[in-house]
């Protein structure tokens, strides 16, 4: 296992080596957990792990402290509770932090931009690289990390916007997450991997 590398987000399946052992994150689709995801998390850290549980700016699920060895009994149990990409490359892509008030209207979304992100020909961003879904009635992310944000205007449309730009387009549900997608391809073809975010490209 590699030593820190800056500029990139550990996950499950690509863990962050630190002085007191490996550095997991898990990323919860949508955003949610049920309680026996939750339940089956805690268990994982009680016996796995240091005992601690930590919430990212991100909304992901963080674990540390884990030995080399156990690495792979905490993907097995991950697996089994249904936090598991199927590879590093998608759990990588599925940067996706959801408002805690979305509606059922966000919910697909975020489903629909996650199963877009796990195709094979979905485009591979720098790894602090970011989607955020701020549609709720009111913003609440807007101090949150993020690329590509979908927000909800005063009026209920829903607005696609770059990071670093105060307007954006106005968008369907219906083609909101092939819209970000296309946002995303559009940022690596201006050159976004070079600049690693959203907001240095466009500044």
């Amino acid at each position: 296992m590699s030593a820190r590398i800056r500029g990139w987000c550990p996950g499950a399946l690509r863990p962050m080596a630190a002085g007191d052992g490996l550095v997991v994150r898990i990323r919860p689709p949508g955003g949610w957990l049920d309680a026996a995801q939750a339940a089956g998390l805690a268990s994982i850290s009680a016996d796995l792990a240091d005992g601690t549980l930590t919430l990212t700016l991100r909304g992901n699920l963080q674990l540390r402290g884990i030995a080399q060895a156990r690495h792979g009994a905490v993907l097995e149990q991950l697996a089994a509770l249904g936090l598991l990409d199927a590879d590093p490359r998608i759990e990588a892509r599925r940067n996706i932090l959801v408002t805690p008030f979305a509606d059922a209207g966000t919910d697909r979304i975020a489903a629909e931009l996650a199963r877009r992100l796990a195709r094979p020909d979905a485009p591979d961003l720098p790894g602090k690289a970011g989607f955020v879904l701020d549609t709720g009635a009111h913003p609440v992310l807007s101090a949150s990390p993020g690329d590509f944000r979908l927000e909800r205007a005063a009026c209920g449309t829903l607005v696609l916007r770059a990071e670093g730009l105060e307007a954006g387009a106005p968008v369907t549900e219906a083609g909101a997450a092939e819209q970000m997608v296309a946002l995303a391809r559009w940022f690596l073809r201006e050159g976004g991997a070079a600049q690693g975010r959203m907001a240095r490209l466009a500044a």
